[in-house]
């Protein structure tokens, strides 16, 4: 990779001023979340055999893996902010462990609803110390050029590894139990412990002399991180109700049309994990259209295109299932492509001593959000006549689609673009 030049005519190259170090660094540091996160979907490629083999309706089954996301939203309040006074190197270490080991667990200890959700929001909250302050971390690396692309790699790798570990565990569930794959996907994310030591071995935290690395709540006076964060809590939303409905669907789709249930379960494992690699280069790409068409423009959009995704796809299931696969994938990408603009916008807008606290906020709402869809659509499964439950349960994720472009479209075009000399890209007019 070029470490030098821009993001011009479709290459994929670094602004000027970021060297060859930065890129290597940032490559690692998005490797270890790559290994940390390998058994992230492997209870949604479980989940038709889990729901048979504990009883659980698709309330319940939407309330085990929203767990993970109360895990990270609640204890986000108390972790990020102290990334403003005691650095995250420490921080970072600790969360790798008790994630790789609530993980193991799972397959070793959960036998029903509540085993399963506090081993699953255990495991939450070892994510909360790794992502957002990763984020934070590339944010000041990156700060004089090239910070959408940078941050929207960062999170390519946790969708990247997303897609991974439900194809991964699709695939080790045709010959293994699914403990037995669970598991192997479980010990696999212990590669990022060492990853993470190499990097931050000799990293200097710079205390902010203001902060007492407290949560600072008064980060929300300001209308543009409001909008930000609840563009964010919307996409949040929309994307943990497709992680683990969408597979669902298509397994509901595979039997339908005659396959047996545990290979429909596969199989759906196997497809969505497919359909959402295609939102592992969303991301970065999302990054590069924000870096250079704004931060809020660029939202826009992707979120139209998702919203019009969510309306469409719970309706075609009686189409051909190369239709439905293809829709699959531009929902994969579209409900992924926007997810680094929010962070990069909150990191280019907070004050510098306070951003622990508004990335706590914008944690909390986020994961908040991606908590209650899922469950929300659940419920909507559950009590939907049979024939439109799909088509129901997915519409209501575009009409949140449709509230975020009302958010997103009223902001400013001073305010929708990144700041002159952060994150290189000129105020309009400049």
């Amino acid at each position: 990779m070029n470490a030098k030049g821009n993001a011009r005519g479709g290459v994929l190259r670094w602004p000027e001023g970021v060297d060859s170090s930065s890129a290597v660094w940032l490559a690692l540091m998005s490797l270890m979340l790559f290994a940390l996160l390998l058994p992230f979907s492997s209870y949604v490629a479980a989940l038709p055999l889990i729901q048979r083999e504990w009883g659980l309706n698709n309330t319940q089954a939407g309330a085990i893996y929203s767990a993970y996301l109360a895990g990270y939203a609640l204890s986000a309040l108390l972790i990020i902010p102290l990334t403003d006074r005691v650095g995250p190197k420490y921080i970072f270490f600790a969360s790798i462990m008790v994630s790789v080991v609530a993980h193991a667990l799972f397959p070793l200890a959960a036998y029903g609803m509540t085993s399963a959700v506090v081993l699953r929001a255990v495991a939450g909250v070892g994510l909360v110390g790794i992502y957002m302050p990763g984020l934070r971390m590339i944010s000041e690396r990156f700060s004089e050029g090239g910070r959408g692309m940078a941050m929207g790699l960062f999170v390519t790798a946790f969708y990247g590894a997303t897609a991974v570990s439900l194809a991964a565990t699709g695939g080790l569930m045709a010959a293994l139990e699914w403990r037995d794959a669970y598991l192997i996907m479980a010990l696999a994310g212990g590669v990022s412990l060492p990853i993470a030591y190499f990097l931050l071995r000799n990293h200097d935290h710079v205390q902010q002399a203001q902060s007492s690395g407290r949560l600072d709540l008064g980060v929300l006076r300001d209308p543009r991180t409001r909008a930000f964060i609840l563009g964010y809590t919307l996409h949040a939303a929309e994307l943990y109700v497709a992680r683990i409905w969408l597979p669902a669907f298509l397994t509901a789709i595979l039997v339908a049309r005659g396959i047996d249930s545990a290979q429909a379960a596969v199989t759906a494992a196997t497809v969505g994990g497919i359909a959402l690699a295609a939102g592992s280069v969303g991301p970065v790409m999302g990054g590069i259209m924000s870096d250079r068409w704004g931060r809020a423009p660029s939202a826009a959009a992707i979120f139209a295109l998702s919203g019009a995704c969510s309306l469409l796809i719970g309706w075609i299931g009686d189409f051909p299932l190369g239709i439905v696969v293809a829709v699959a994938v531009v929902y994969g990408w579209s409900i992924a492509a926007d997810s680094s603009i929010y962070s990069t916008a909150v990191t280019e807008i907070a004050d510098s001593d306070r951003l622990g606290s508004t990335m706590a906020v914008q944690a909390f709402l986020g994961f908040t959000g991606g908590f209650i869809g899922p469950i929300v659509v659940g419920g909507i499964l559950d009590v939907a006549p049979e024939s439109l439950k799909w088509g129901i349960g997915f519409s209501f994720v575009g009409l949140l689609a449709v509230a975020a472009l009302v958010v997103l479209m009223r902001m400013p075009a001073e305010t929708s673009v990144a700041r002159a000399g952060v994150a290189g890209v000129p105020r309009s007019g400049e």
